[in-house]
């Protein structure tokens, strides 16, 4: 597995070194393999790699020149396919998480359902001015959000925003009661007041 977060500030304004920092560093047990980071404009985004394909050129973020990056939690089964039709030369990695970068620059919001395999992903689009989030079908890579009051923010686990700061540690007790019967929760509330997931197989456009 692999973490990603990051934040897209209300204001416009670069999103804070220490915030971001403190995202990486609560989500480092999840990629003990590598680090990195991205910040353009309003937007924000850190990754924690667990390599496992790729182990010398995969590292992330991944970005096309003046255009969209990529964070993931990914395993894309048909990256090889997806390669050979996109173009083997326009790759500057031998990462399964590359060919999702350029299906958004060549299909826009639809690239996910040319996707096999299991994901959650942020691209940051400077030129649209917008933050993109997608979760697989089956919903088995987790991925989280909140709207807050220095912006929005997301990351594979809610603890990451919860360390940041960025949102108080607070329990909803209504889904409290839905894990302690069920044992998990369901729909896009989580036990977090003010944290919630990203739904199986659905696609998030956070602009302005």
């Amino acid at each position: 597995m692999c973490g990603l977060a990051g934040l897209m500030t209300h204001d416009g304004a670069p999103p804070e070194a220490g915030l971001l920092a403190a995202l990486s560093a609560a989500l480092a047990h999840r990629g003990p393999d590598g680090e990195g980071s991205h910040v353009a404009g309003a937007v924000g985004l850190v990754h924690r790699r667990l390599a496992i394909i790729d182990l010398e050129t995969g590292a992330q973020p991944l970005g096309l020149p003046g255009g969209p990056v990529l964070v993931a939690n990914a395993e894309i089964y048909n990256y090889l396919e997806l390669r050979r039709e996109l173009g083997e030369e326009n790759f500057a990695t031998r990462s399964d998480c590359e060919p999702a970068l350029h299906l958004y620059a060549r299909e826009g919001l639809d690239f996910c359902r040319r996707l096999r395999g299991m994901y959650a992903l942020a691209i940051h689009d400077p030129v649209a001015g917008r933050l993109v989030l997608a979760r697989d079908p089956f919903g088995i890579k987790p991925l989280y959000y909140a709207e807050t009051a220095r912006g929005f923010a997301f990351a594979s686990e809610p603890r990451a925003l919860l360390a940041a700061g960025l949102v108080a540690p607070a329990v909803d007790a209504a889904t409290r009661g839905e894990l302690l019967e069920l044992q998990f929760t369901t729909g896009r509330q989580t036990i977090f007041q003010g944290i919630s997931r990203v739904l199986p197989g659905e696609t998030l456009v956070v602009e302005a």
